[in-house]
């Protein structure tokens, strides 16, 4: 079944794939032996393969201290979660199987988690926010305000861009955002001094790549990803624009909506393809030309044409699409076709 779909897959004019991180060398052969470049892919800071009576200790903190998961994941700054998510890049560069690797919730929690996404205050996070010079307990006032609903007054904001200018205003709320983004941050440079490691022993035509998935450029900032500190350390940066997706984290009215719902900020309605098409040129602007802007589409989307050609007209370097499951087949032709039409 793998072997056909991989070979489908080529037939249509796709040269990449991205698997799980429980995908080994034996298991991505069938892709590999077609021609596809396969890439890996795991949650930076996830709890999934620790033992469930060791995760508690790892989870994120709200501002009351109770322990918080989000998308499968623990604290950014807890060194146990990034010292597995280092160990697995060796082992997947190590293997040579791979093209490269993608970061997978490289952030802390997103609006989407609800009441986890007003993290984190573990004590390892007051430690680097004292290093930083920031004042946490400012920061626990603010982000509790935050989320009572005590900040904004309901509905008042229409964009993100005006609700992050909001969030500068309140001293505690800047700290946080600083806090992320830091964090984050100094976790890309530990996986990028890990992928240079790893390319010393491998041919100039045969470097090891690094890549990452994230928020859409106008949230992306609230989660702790500054696309032009990230951009420099990637070879790819892919956006991830799920237009219609909804039920998890990333998905454009998903994350809009948990906003609005908390209170100062607008509904939004239905995210077009002229909407995608905006989002891909801001991190067009913000994407370096030595990185790979290729941003990732939701494949079933019935205005899947319209939204490929809003995208296209930002001049990206390529384009990605999640996810493939049986039953896409239509759509993966329609993605062809146009890809070919527009370039």
């Amino acid at each position: 079944m793998r072997g056909a779909a991989a070979r489908f897959l080529v037939d249509q004019g796709f040269d990449s794939v991205t698997v799980g991180a429980d995908e080994s060398e034996q298991s991505v052969r069938a892709a590999s032996e077609v021609g596809l470049r396969v890439w890996s892919c795991r949650a930076a800071f996830g709890v999934r393969h620790v033992p469930d009576g060791e995760q508690e200790p790892l989870l994120a903190r709200d501002v009351d201290g109770a322990p918080q998961r989000w998308f499968g994941s623990g604290c950014p700054n807890q060194p146990a979660l990034r010292e597995a998510h280092l160990a697995h890049i060796r082992l997947v560069a190590r293997s040579g199987a791979f093209t490269g690797f993608m970061l997978d919730g490289i952030r802390f929690a997103s609006p989407n988690a609800g009441d986890a996404y007003f993290t984190c205050f573990c004590d390892l996070c007051k430690n680097v926010s004292q290093e930083l010079g920031l004042d946490f307990e400012e920061m626990r006032r603010d982000v509790r305000a935050l989320r009572d609903g005590r900040s904004f007054a309901l509905g008042t904001i229409q964009s993100l861009d005006a609700l992050l200018d909001h969030f500068e205003r309140y001293p505690g709320l800047r700290s946080w955002l600083t806090l992320r983004a830091t964090s984050v941050i100094e976790h890309v440079y530990e996986v990028r001094r890990v992928v240079d490691e790893a390319n010393r022993s491998r041919s100039r035509d045969d470097q090891f790549q690094l890549g990452a998935y994230v928020f859409f450029p106008s949230l992306a900032p609230f989660v702790g990803q500054l696309y032009a500190s990230l951009s420099p350390l990637l070879d790819v940066v892919s956006p991830m624009l799920y237009r219609t997706l909804t039920g998890g984290d990333a998905c454009l009215t998903d994350e809009w909506e948990a906003l609005a719902t908390r209170g100062p900020l607008l509904s939004h309605g239905p995210f077009t393809p002229s909407d995608v098409g905006a989002e891909v040129a801001v991190a067009r602007a913000a994407t370096p030309t030595l990185t790979a802007l290729v941003p990732i589409l939701q494949l079933a989307d019935e205005r899947l044409e319209e939204t490929i050609r809003g995208a296209r007209s930002a001049n990206p370097d390529g384009l990605d699409y999640f996810v493939f499951r049986t039953g896409h087949e239509e759509y993966v032709r329609t993605a062809s076709r146009v890809s070919r039409l527009v370039g």
